[in-house]
C-alpha cells in the first residue's frame, strides 16, 4: 500500500469571499497553504482541486480515506460579555469518505454549518445549513501532460431555529446537527462538469482547471457556457524540492510551494492563493509539516498583480502524519491586523483527523 501524507478534508471557510467551490473542499494541507494547490500533489485527496492529479504515476493502488474536520470563528467579545456558548460562533463540521483506484475516484462529502447566531436567555440559536456532495473523477495522460474530468452533484438543506443550551453545548450540538431533520432546498441542487490540465516536470507543475464548463440547476436543462468556463477558470503553479537524494535516501526536509489564481473571469469570486510547506520527513510515512498560506479576494483584474492586506487572510497549520493517521490543527487571521486597521473578518481555528487504508 502506498503511503501518503494525509491531512484531513474539506477546507471550510464561511466568510463570504472564501466560498470558491470545490477547492475549499480539499485537504487540510491545502487550507494551511492558503487553500492553494491546483498543481500540488501534496495529499492523496488533492484531486478534489484538480482531477488531472489522479493520473500522476504512483497512484495505481487502491485508497480509502475517511476524514473529519471541525472549524469555527473566534469572537473574543462573546467571552468578555459572558454570552452563552461563546466558543460556538459559526461552527462548521465536515466528514468525508473518498475511494480512489488508479485514475478513478469517488468522493462523498458532507458539510454542516450553524449560521445567524442569536442569544436567548441561557442558550444560543442558529439556522442550520447542510451541503452534501458526490463527486466522480477520472484522469489520463502521459508525462509531462495529464488531463482529468469531474462530475459533481450537490444538494443543500436547511433547519431553522436550532437551540444549543449553554450547559449542554456538546450534546445539543451533536444531536441537533446530526439527528435533527433538515428540509431540502430543491432549487439549490445542481450537477456540474469540470476539467483540469496538469503540466508536470517533477519539481515544477502547472495546473489549469475549470470547475463548471457545463452545469444544470434543479430541473433545468444542461447548460454549456463559455462565460461559466471563464468565471470558474483557475490557474496555478507549484514547486517542490526532491523527496529522495541521489542514493535514494529520504531527505530530512522537503519544501513545497504553491501559487494560484482562482475564478479569473469573475469579479465577485476572483482570488489569489499562495502557500508554502516545510516538512520534516522522519520516515516515508512519519512526518511533521508546518504550513503557511495567504489568500485574498481580487475584485478587479488589475488587483491580481498587487496585494491589499485589508482583504487578506493568513493561515498557519501543523500536520502530523503517524503512519495511516494524520492529525492537523490550524489557525487563520485577517492580515488587516498587520495594518492596525479594523476588519469584518474574524480569526478561525481548525482541527482535523484523517485515516487512510
Amino acid at each position: 500500500m502506498k503511503r501518503w501524507i494525509l491531512a484531513g478534508m474539506l477546507a471550510v471557510l464561511p466568510l463570504a469571499f472564501l466560498q470558491a467551490f470545490p477547492l475549499d473542499f480539499a485537504s487540510t494541507a491545502s487550507w494551511g497553504m492558503g487553500n492553494a494547490g491546483l498543481a500540488l500533489d501534496y495529499a492523496s485527496d488533492s484531486f478534489v482541486a484538480n482531477p488531472a492529479l489522479l493520473a500522476l504515476p504512483g497512484r495505481e493502488e487502491t485508497h480509502l480515506l475517511a476524514a473529519f474536520r471541525y472549524q469555527d470563528q473566534i469572537e473574543s467579545t462573546y467571552v468578555a460579555n459572558n454570552e452563552p456558548n461563546p466558543m460556538l460562533v459559526q461552527p462548521v463540521a465536515d466528514w468525508a469518505i473518498s475511494f480512489s483506484a488508479g485514475s478513478l475516484a469517488f468522493t462523498v462529502q458532507n458539510r454542516n454549518s450553524l449560521l445567524d447566531r442569536q442569544i436567548e436567555s441561557s442558550q444560543s440559536i442558529y439556522n442550520g445549513h447542510k451541503i452534501t456532495m458526490f463527486q466522480f473523477d477520472w484522469a489520463s495522460g502521459r508525462a509531462p501532460l495529464y488531463f482529468g474530468v469531474s462530475v459533481r452533484a450537490s444538494a443543500e438543506s436547511n433547519r431553522p431555529m436550532i437551540e444549543i443550551r449553554n450547559e449542554q453545548t456538546f450534546l445539543d450540538y451533536i444531536v441537533e446537527t446530526t439527528i435533527g431533520r433538515y428540509e431540502s432546498l430543491n432549487s439549490s441542487s445542481n450537477v456540474a462538469f469540470g476539467m483540469g490540465l496538469l503540466l508536470d516536470y517533477h519539481w515544477f507543475k502547472m495546473g489549469v482547471v475549470s470547475n463548471q464548463f457545463a452545469y444544470a440547476r434543479a430541473d433545468d436543462t444542461l447548460i454549456i457556457s463559455g462565460d461559466s468556463v471563464l468565471k470558474t477558470l483557475d490557474w496555478g503553479v507549484s514547486v517542490s524540492s526532491p523527496t529522495y537524494d541521489a542514493s535514494n535516501q529520504l531527505h530530512l526536509v522537503k519544501v513545497q510551494g504553491a501559487f494560484d489564481f482562482l475564478n479569473i473571469g469573475s469579479d465577485e469570486e476572483r482570488q489569489l492563493r499562495l502557500g508554502i510547506s516545510t516538512k520534516l520527513q522522519l520516515l516515508p510515512n512519519w512526518s511533521v509539516s508546518l504550513l503557511v498560506g495567504y489568500q485574498e479576494e481580487k475584485p478587479t483584474p488589475s488587483d491580481l498583480l498587487s496585494f491589499s492586506f485589508s482583504r487578506g487572510l493568513q493561515t498557519i497549520a501543523l500536520d502530523a502524519q503517524l503512519d495511516t493517521l494524520t492529525i492537523a490543527i490550524g489557525y487563520g487571521y485577517p492580515t488587516a491586523w498587520y495594518l492596525g486597521s479594523s476588519t469584518d473578518i474574524n480569526p478561525l481555528f481548525l482541527v482535523s483527523l484523517a485515516v487512510s487504508l
